[in-house]
């Protein structure tokens, strides 16, 4: 299993949670089934964006 980067992410930087738990539930569990590597708060934006539009 590859390690997630975008989970550490969640866990260290508060704005990127906030982030992450202002988007829709399918899109969040997206962002932590697949390997996003979001390794700050604008790739995680640009992921969480994409994701939502294909939704």
């Amino acid at each position: 299993m590859e390690f997630n980067s975008t989970l550490e992410l969640l866990q260290s930087d508060p704005r990127s949670k906030a982030y992450f738990d202002s988007l829709p539930a399918a899109v969040q569990k997206q962002l932590l089934d697949k390997y996003t590597g979001a390794k700050n708060l604008e790739e995680l934006r640009v992921f969480g964006d994409d994701l939502r539009t294909t939704l």
